[in-house]
């Protein structure tokens, strides 16, 4: 292990005999000992036993435990980090000494010298521990039984979260693993039937032996500050998830660099990761620790206006991390086969559940919770082997966390991340839900209370492994704020885009996949240079993939054969009336303005969908006027339908429901480039109009905010208007290009005494001819069926049994006389039922 002068192994025996340890009233309560956390007592209890008996791995060596950082005044060390392991060692020495006949008076001096200020009832607990008197009738069975029934332990002790912790870690619990076998989690369980003489040996090897050791180091040492101690002090007191995964973090860390079944020179990098002034230790608990200090949580106000769970930064500081775990995993290529992922996707639709058969994935990405809309905000730490998702979890891994937190440190000291204009609720660093939120307070997986931190959906997740890919290869500080903001751009213009319902394109893991690889090729310092040299020969026809091709359009507009930022001399001017200055000053414009969302294609194609650059300044000038920056496009999507065939329309809507409002039209923008070409140019158009024209003009001014679609129903073209909350209720419908209605029409008119509701013939508004027999009100719905209604349209009294429209046009009547007959049965039937 890496050292320096200042840092130097040490037993907690001697340690307690050289400083007074004193855990402070801001930390929090003993959590290792709490219900929940079986594995992890069990896990480390078995590590300090192999030490004792000289076990493989600690055969021979010294078992060497995290590092303890603290703040020391008056003689007196607070303890930093290293509470909960401090903790531990102290019960499993009292314990030994106890069971070694070793609990003297000068034995229990020293052990007086731990004690705990979270609590009064804590520190007397750990006191009364240390008289020797006490414990004059123990037989060396049932240690929580023989304490809980002395009269110097008060019933109300038990309420201590401590105090439960410090029982439950010294007699164990009754909880069994899935194979039904008892989970060996207390340190009497562990010692089980081992005699006194072994508990002597073990008493001389924790007080004379180097064993098992830790480096201390004081904060003194980095010239930390007490406001910093405060700040890491005040992490989430009641939870202990974070806290114990930091602790197995290291652990794991520590476990690789002394193994010895590992080359020399790799051990090597894994002490690299433990130096303790710029190691992963110290980062997790000062430069780090800042970065989500400045996003820590404001407090709650109870009903009497008290503010509690303030300063905490736990729920966030994990979440990050589970994130970055995550992100690695959702990458990961195999050592053995570098063209094969770890995480097996499958086909990666929307539906797709294959890559939940992975263990670390299902726990990252909190797949088990029943309510999706909370992604990953309630995971619970539980144990560390969900946490090696590949052999292990590969050295590359650290060194990546390493480089991106210190590369963002760096930057964030100076530097804000690049907000997308048209996204702003993405946050790299998790951030707490506000006091005026919903449900700020949450349960996690564990039925812990957790403070509500903001989650990641998948366009996000790849907005998250961009940021990490940045600042990974961040080699220099120069110029990273252009650089930076470049990269983002490109990043959001790509996975911005949306289908025809406004949901975004990226919405399984295939998706999210083909994003990051297409990033993952890409210089992030160099977006530019990298997208200008790509081979559009890989890209297919996929819509992720023409905004990839759009992006390396524009950035071979942005850019001039020497790699410079090619110079704007057109004629289009910024709303001030200045002049742009580069062509990527006013494609950066265009990107952002009105409801783009970076896909601007629509702006540099011709007719024929190719690039056309010479188009740009007249279509940017127009659209200013075409298509007005208020929400209201309803108008503009009126300017356009005379510029879609009739075909051009039935392709448009017979695949798509549209709206009047800005995901639609822009969706006609992104998809169509070639078909708007004229509009955008503001060519003339013939005044000539279809009727499908027309009518869909005229949907579109009569009910601006309905929906509209064409539907195909017994081979008729239905073009519908409808409200969005009533479903496909139409409104307003004309039947296009079909003579059923015609025909009927002509049969009806043929029958006397009959008052018909004439809607027209060839383009017939509304989905049934309605008219009045007898008094009566009947419609001849497009299924063929005539439908009676009561007197007041209130209710469908009888439908008519005779056979379905066959689609070839042919009434179901052959003749004026049975339809006459067909609709006198139903009169009379109704008539007599009701007169």
């Amino acid at each position: 292990m890496s050292n320096n002068n200042n840092t130097k192994a040490t037993t907690f025996w001697n340690f307690l005999n050289d400083n007074t340890i004193e855990i402070p009233i801001i930390q929090r309560d003993y959590a290792q000992g709490r219900l929940g956390k079986e594995n992890l007592r069990k896990n480390f209890l078995a590590d300090l036993k192999k030490a004792l008996d000289n076990e493989i791995p600690y055969k021979d060596a010294a078992m060497k435990l995290d590092f303890v950082y603290g703040s020391t005044e008056s003689g007196i060390l607070n303890p930093l980090d290293g509470q909960q392991r401090l903790t531990t060692l102290w019960l499993l020495h009292w314990y030994i000494a106890l069971s070694a006949g070793k609990l003297s008076d000068d034995n229990c001096k020293v052990f007086r010298k731990f004690t705990y200020e979270t609590r009064i009832s804590s520190r007397e607990f750990c006191q009364r521990l240390c008289v020797p008197k006490n414990f004059e009738d123990f037989d060396g069975n049932d240690i929580v039984g023989f304490i809980t029934k002395q009269t110097w332990f008060y019933s109300a002790w038990k309420q201590d979260p401590t105090i439960q912790s410090m029982l439950r870690m010294l007699g164990g619990t009754k909880i069994t693993d899935k194979k039904g076998e008892d989970i060996v989690d207390g340190i009497e369980e562990l010692f089980k039937n081992t005699n006194k003489d072994f508990f002597k040996d073990y008493w001389q090897t924790l007080t004379e032996k180097e064993t098992i050791v830790f480096y201390h180091l004081p904060l003194s040492d980095f010239g930390l500050s007490d406001d910093l101690y405060i700040k890491m002090n005040a992490r989430g007191k009641q939870l202990t998830s974070f806290e114990n995964f930091k602790a197995d973090l290291i652990g794991y860390i520590t476990k690789q660099s002394e193994d010895e079944t590992l080359e020399k020179i790799i051990r090597a990098e894994w002490e690299k990761l433990l130096d303790p002034k710029g190691g992963i230790p110290i980062k997790l608990d000062t430069d780090w620790t800042d970065i989500f200090w400045s996003n820590r949580s404001k407090g709650i106000r109870d009903k009497e206006g008290k503010t509690n769970k303030s300063n905490q930064i736990d729920e966030i500081y994990f979440a990050f991390l589970n994130r970055f775990f995550w992100n690695e995993l959702f990458v990961a290529k195999k050592s053995e086969s570098p063209d094969e992922y770890v995480l097996d996707i499958g086909k990666g639709d929307e539906n797709s559940t294959q890559e939940n058969e992975n263990v670390s994935y299902r726990y990252l990405n909190d797949s088990n919770n029943r309510n999706s809309n909370d992604y990953d905000t309630r995971i619970a730490y539980q144990e560390f082997v969900v946490y090696k998702y590949y052999n292990g979890i590969p050295i590359g891994f650290f060194v990546k966390l390493q480089n991106v937190l210190n590369s963002f440190y760096n930057y964030c000291e100076k530097n804000t991340l690049p907000q997308c204009p048209w996204y702003g609720d993405f946050s790299f660093i998790p951030q707490y839900a506000l006091e005026n939120s919903n449900n700020i307070i949450i349960t996690n997986n564990s039925n812990e209370k957790i403070l509500k931190v903001s989650t990641l959906n998948q366009v996000e997740r790849i907005a998250y492994f961009a940021i990490c890919q940045y600042f990974d290869h961040n080699d220099t500080l120069e110029d990273n704020e252009t650089t930076l903001a470049q990269w983002m751009r490109v990043v959001w213009n790509l996975i911005s885009g949306a289908d025809q319902n406004g949901r975004p394109q990226i919405r399984s893991t295939r998706a999210m996949r083909t994003a990051m690889e297409f990033l993952g090729m890409l210089d992030s310092h160099n977006v530019y240079e990298c997208l200008k040299n790509y081979n559009t020969d890989l890209l297919s026809n996929s819509d992720f993939d023409e905004r990839c091709k759009e992006e390396i359009a524009k950035a071979k507009q942005i850019l001039n054969e020497n790699g410079d930022l090619r110079k704007y001399n057109g004629s289009c001017k910024k709303e001030d009336g200045t002049d742009y200055q580069t062509w990527e000053e006013i494609i950066i414009e265009a990107e952002q303005s009105m409801f783009f969302n970076g896909g601007i294609r629509f702006l540099y194609t011709g007719h024929d969908g190719k690039v056309q650059w010479c188009c740009f300044d007249d279509k940017w000038n127009n659209i200013k006027s075409l298509i007005p920056s208020e929400k209201d496009n309803r108008h503009s999507i009126r300017l356009m339908i005379p510029y879609f065939s009739d075909d051009d329309i039935k392709e448009v809507f017979r695949k798509r429901n549209l709206s009047n409002d800005d995901n639609n039209l822009r969706m006609l923008l992104w998809a169509f480039p070639s078909k708007v070409h004229s509009f955008l140019m503001a060519q003339d158009k013939a005044p000539e109009l279809s009727l499908l024209q027309n009518n869909l003009i005229s949907l579109c001014e009569k009910h601006p905010s309905y929906w509209i679609h064409i539907m195909w129903e017994e081979n008729m073209d239905i073009l519908s208007n409808y409200e969005k909350r009533s479903g496909y209720y139409a409104h307003e419908s004309y039947v296009v290009g079909n003579d059923f209605f015609k025909q009927r029409l002509e049969l009806l008119k043929t029958v006397e005494n009959i008052d018909i509701r004439e809607n027209g013939t060839e383009v017939w508004k509304g989905l049934f001819i309605e008219f009045k027999f007898r008094e009566h009100i009947f419609r001849w719905q497009l299924n063929d069926w005539i439908d009676m209604y009561d007197n007041h349209m209130n209710n469908m009294w009888k439908k008519n049994l005779h056979s379905k429209y066959n689609g070839r046009g042919e009434s179901s009547f052959t003749d004026t006389q049975s339809l006459i007959n067909e609709l006198k049965r139903c009169c009379n039937e109704f008539e007599d039922l009701y007169h």
